[in-house]
């Protein structure tokens, strides 16, 4: 009997703190640590929901694939496992990716390129500005066959509109007060002996005088000059340095790492003649793993025109088919 009046007191004690706990209000979520990633993975969310109206789905797996890419590259930052820079120079190299894959599209609805080329060159703009925020960066050399979309206007972040560079969270819309209705009581008319005089007749005025309309004159059409696109200056790399750089393959011996060997060229921003390029698939025997390479060096080619001269160094027709395949040519 004792224990039970005691866990019956036990029970009444404890009843008082656990309304209280749900009395209590709730804490408010903290604000997210890195907006900025945060927006421009709506803005790459954005892109590929426009990507996926397309008709060309060639063009369409190819850009895909960059926004995959960049998106990995995002999450890694948001857990701290890469610095937002040399993501950032990244991720602005599979922008121009994506854009010069969108111009050579085959597709019909202009609109859908439009909006395309529009949400791409918005999250280019945005990263541009976050990098910025962040602090000193090596810009990023602008390929040569990327065009900036014609009549795009960036948006300004200012406002009631939320800018993710600021923090925080978005605000809510303000709250308007309406200022109290006043009663005033309505007038009675005034009685008929109160009733106003009469105005007086009208004073006959003389009529104006015609003048002469002005003559209209047609203003002059400005004409706005389009912007003188500038080719950036891109220099292949020298020859010390890229025979350093071929003795350093060569002594690779296994597929995998002559591949990411390749990439990490491409990663540190390389640029290399179709010769110098050939001279690298040279370094393997086998032609597939030629394909993987050149396609892999390819985008970082000066000399673009020349490039016969990596499918003439291909020895089968289906290998230069194959890389022809991968480029898009």
């Amino acid at each position: 009997m004792r224990h039970r009046f005691w866990i019956l007191g036990a029970a009444l004690g404890l009843l008082p703190l656990q309304l209280s706990s749900l009395t209590e209000p709730t804490a408010c979520a903290r604000p997210i640590r890195r907006p900025g990633v945060h927006a421009l993975l709506l803005d790459l969310a954005q892109i590929e929901a426009f990507n996926g109206e397309r008709d060309d789905q060639r063009i369409g797996q190819q850009l895909h694939q960059q926004i995959v890419a960049v998106r990995i590259n995002l999450l890694r930052v948001l857990s701290n496992q890469e610095r937002m820079h040399q993501v950032g120079r990244a991720a602005m190299e599979g922008l121009y990716n994506m854009a010069i894959l969108n111009s050579r599209s085959a597709d019909t609805d202009q609109e859908v390129l439009f909006r395309i080329a529009g949400s791409i060159e918005h999250m280019r703009t945005r990263l541009e500005q976050f990098l910025t925020r962040q602090g000193p960066f090596t810009a990023v050399p602008v390929p040569r066959e990327y065009r900036p979309p014609v009549g795009y206007v960036p948006p300004v972040y200012r406002g009631p509109v939320w800018d993710p560079f600021q923090g925080g969270t978005a605000p809510g819309l303000p709250q308007q007060s309406q200022p109290p209705v006043v009663y005033q009581p309505q007038q009675p008319p005034p009685p008929v002996y109160q009733q106003p005089p009469p105005p007086p007749p009208p004073v006959y005025q003389q009529p104006p005088v015609y003048q002469q309309p002005p003559v209209y004159q047609q203003p002059p059409v400005y004409q706005q000059q389009p912007p003188v696109y500038q080719q950036p200056q891109i220099a292949p790399v020298a020859g010390g340095q890229f025979g350093s750089l071929l003795s350093q393959m060569q002594r690779l011996s296994f597929s995998d790492e002559k591949q990411n060997f390749a990439r990490d060229l491409v990663s540190s921003g390389y640029y290399f003649t179709c010769e110098q390029i050939v001279q690298l698939m040279k370094t393997s025997a086998f032609g597939d793993e030629q394909v993987k390479i050149g396609a892999m060096l390819y985008p970082r080619a000066v000399d673009p025109q020349n490039f016969m001269q990596m499918t003439a160094a291909l020895t089968f027709e289906s290998d230069r088919q194959k890389l022809r395949r991968l480029l898009g040519k």
